[in-house]
This record gives structure tokens, C-alpha cells and sequence, in this order.
């Protein structure tokens, strides 16, 4: 009877195993089908920004020869309105929910233009970023804080340049080519006068930083060290964690999908193993009262 006893808790442990697994795989399908629709809607808004910025430029070559120019400052001008707008209706009243708080979608920052010059540039940064610009998310250095105001790098073909979406701004060299951050820092007091009148006089380029790798104690640093091992010190010093996070429910889709392929893996791997071990099994010490019956007989 123990021994009957004991294959009968074993099955039952074996099913619910199996229960709980199939619920897993159904629950972890679910996040990819979520993830997936919200990357899809986001494309889908940062497509049509691309568009709207491609027949802006098209129509006004007149004003901007360089066309790589062109689709950086009609971006600038693009994100600047929108942003500004919205986060003056949204001014009164502060969008507080688990999905703005936690995951951030750049849809949020799209919409209500809540969270200030970080949520300004990841927007530009995610629209050049969908007209095939490379970019780069700087944290200037404002007195003696680090990160005090974020901007966006965009790589030209004369070298990165840097552009201000919260107040609408880029600089120029005087050869009237876009300026570079460091360029911008090394002759600040020039551009003074071309500010516009909401500047705020504290940003004054004095420095910059692209990752705050101590941000997260142990994790970071740990990461710091795995990315200068694999691109070398002087690239990881101008690295920007946050433009490689700027399609955050892509890259939540990709590490969904792996995270599902491995256990749909090792469900298989288990219910072909249980399969294997209940096919050993002998009925009759799974169901004693079929043989009780069968004796009785």
C-alpha cells in the first residue's frame, strides 16, 4: 500500500507540474503578443513622424541645402512643437500609471511630454533613429551634477553634432556647419547671445557623460567592464546605454522571445522524460483498487 501510495502522489505531482508549465508557456506567449503589438504601435507613430519629416525636407531644400542637415533640424523643429504643446495641456495634470512609471514607452513621452528634456530627446532620438540616423544620448554636467540635462548626438558625415530639442536648439560653427558638443563647450561664450529667451543659463556645455555606470551599484560597473572588453576603453567612454534602450518594447520582445524559447524547451524536455517515466510505471501500484477488484473476482 506505501508503495501504491507513493506512485499515486508521484503522478499527481508529475501533473501538476505539467499544469503549471503549460500556464507558463500560455502566460509568457501572452507578454510576446503584448510586447509585440505596443513595438508594432510605436513603429507604426515614429514611421509616420519619419514621413511628416522627409515631405517637410523635400519641400523646403530652398532654406537648407545640405540634406543631412536637413532632416536634423527639421526633426529638431518636428519634436520641439510636438513636445512643447502636449506638455503644456498635460501641465496641470500628471499621467501616474504602472506602465508610464515602469516600462517608460516613448509613446508616453509622445503623448503627454512629461518628463522634461529626458523625455524631449529620447523622442528626437527615436525619430532620427527611424530615419537611419545614428545617435548617442549625452548627460551634460550642470555645476557640479552629473546628467543635469540630456540631450541628443547625431553622427554626421563631418563628426557628431549636438542638438537641444528641449529649447528648439543646434549651434553653428563658423562655417556654418553644425557644431559638435565639444565645440559648442570650448567657445560657449560666442554662442551666448543666440540663446533663445527660456534658456536656461545653467547649461552652459561645461561637460558630459553618455552612461551613468554607477547607477545601479555591482550591476553596472560589472557591465561597464564587459562592454570595454568587447569595443575598448575610449569607445565605451562615449557608449549611450540609453540610445541602445530606445525601441524598449523591441528589445522586451527579443528577451521575451528568448526567455519562451528556453522554457518551451524545458517543457518538452520534461513531459517527454515524465512520458517516459509513467510509461515504466506498472499500472496495477498506480490503481490498487482495480486489482483489489480484479482479486475479488
Amino acid at each position: 500500500m506505501k508503495k501504491a501510495r507513493f506512485f499515486q502522489s508521484l503522478f499527481v505531482f508529475t501533473l501538476r507540474r505539467t499544469h503549471l508549465l503549460v500556464f507558463l508557456n500560455g502566460f509568457v506567449l501572452a507578454v510576446i503578443l503584448y510586447f509585440y503589438v505596443e513595438d508594432n504601435y510605436e513603429s507604426k507613430l515614429f514611421g509616420a513622424l519619419a514621413e511628416n519629416v522627409k515631405l517637410a525636407v523635400q519641400n523646403d531644400t530652398a532654406h537648407i541645402a545640405d540634406r543631412e542637415e536637413a532632416v536634423l533640424i527639421k526633426s529638431l523643429q518636428l519634436v520641439y512643437n510636438l513636445e512643447k504643446s502636449r506638455a503644456l495641456i498635460f501641465s496641470n495634470h500628471v499621467v501616474d500609471s504602472w506602465k508610464s512609471n515602469f516600462i517608460q514607452p516613448l509613446s508616453f513621452d509622445l503623448m503627454t511630454g512629461q518628463r522634461a528634456c529626458g523625455g524631449f530627446s529620447m523622442v528626437l532620438a527615436r525619430l532620427l533613429k527611424e530615419l537611419n540616423v545614428e545617435v548617442r544620448i549625452p548627460q551634460m554636467q550642470v555645476g557640479n551634477t552629473s546628467g543635469g540635462h540630456i540631450l541628443v548626438e547625431a553622427k554626421t558625415k563631418n563628426g557628431w553634432v549636438v542638438l537641444d530639442p528641449s529649447f528648439n536648439l543646434s549651434f553653428r560653427k563658423p562655417d556654418g556647419k553644425l557644431a559638435s558638443f565639444q565645440f559648442v563647450h570650448n567657445n560657449w561664450a560666442s554662442f551666448t547671445h543666440t540663446l533663445p529667451s527660456d534658456y536656461n543659463r545653467d547649461y552652459k556645455y561645461e561637460g558630459v557623460r553618455y552612461t551613468n555606470w554607477e547607477k545601479i551599484p555591482i550591476i553596472m560597473p560589472a557591465m561597464k567592464t564587459c562592454v570595454a572588453f568587447a569595443i575598448g576603453k575610449e569607445e565605451t567612454a562615449v557608449f549611450s546605454l540609453r540610445s541602445v534602450l530606445l525601441e524598449k518594447f523591441s528589445v522586451l520582445l527579443r528577451f521575451t522571445l528568448a526567455l519562451y524559447l528556453a522554457l518551451l524547451i524545458s517543457t518538452v524536455r520534461y513531459i517527454f522524460r515524465r512520458n517516459m517515466r509513467m510509461h515504466a510505471l506498472d499500472p496495477i501500484h498506480l490503481f490498487p483498487k482495480t486489482r483489489l477488484t480484479a482479486k475479488a473476482v
